[in-house]
């Protein structure tokens, strides 16, 4: 994930020329997530934040409006581009996977109430040697719980297996009449049928006269 951080507004943007702020950042439980983290000067140009062998950067992520309490996700070990770099890139991998996350989600939680997804709040702080520290604005940080944790195993095939079209044989509707046999055309039973007055063995003589044409002309 490619973060781009405004020094002037101290805010995560859209990108280089693109100051529309980004709110909110989506992360899944359970992985290691790659920041890319690109700091602008005016918005536009990619820029250093201080000397790399006395800088120090942190990812935190907190309970919304928890300010006093410990980290559910965090990490101030960050890989720092070298001095003089024409586009400076800031790299960390923060895990989330903890156990501090876990409880926040309600991952094993006996009665089924876990819960799909969590809004926590974030920040990105740096600082060179023991100057006072700099923080991006406080973001939204949006954790979905994960499906895959390999511990799920494979699914049970269900028997009888559903056959393949191929094998799927399709049969016509066969009506016989017990008292007669007969030979006629749909157009001469239409002529005669009236829909007002017909019985139940007219009704059955014109479906049986329409589905041996139509079975003819292979439409069935």
């Amino acid at each position: 994930m490619k973060l781009f951080i405004d020094l002037e507004t101290l805010q995560l943007i859209e990108g280089p020329g693109f100051r529309n702020p980004v709110t909110s950042l989506r992360f899944k439980r359970g992985d290691a997530a790659m920041l890319n983290v690109v700091f602008l000067t005016d918005g536009t140009t990619p820029a250093s934040i201080g000397d790399p062998a006395t800088l120090e950067l942190q990812f935190g992520v907190k309970p919304r409006n928890r300010y006093d309490v410990g980290y559910l996700v965090h990490t101030a070990d960050w890989t720092l581009p070298p001095s003089g770099a024409e586009s400076p890139l800031y790299q960390c991998s923060p895990s989330f996977n903890t156990l501090e996350l876990d409880s926040a989600l309600g991952v094993g939680s006996s009665t089924g109430s876990e819960l799909s997804e969590i809004t926590l709040m974030g920040e990105i702080t740096w600082r060179e040697g023991a100057g006072q520290p700099t923080s991006t604005r406080t973001f939204f940080v949006i954790v979905e719980n994960d499906v895959n944790r390999g511990t799920e195993g494979v699914p049970t095939s269900a028997e009888p297996a559903y056959p393949a079209p191929e094998s799927i044989a399709l049969t016509a509707l066969v009506v016989a009449r017990s008292d007669e046999s007969y030979a006629v055309t749909p157009r001469n039973t239409l002529k005669t049928f009236n829909a007002n007055t017909a019985t139940i063995d007219q009704i059955t003589d014109i479906i049986a006269t329409l589905l041996t044409t139509l079975k003819s002309k292979n439409v069935i």
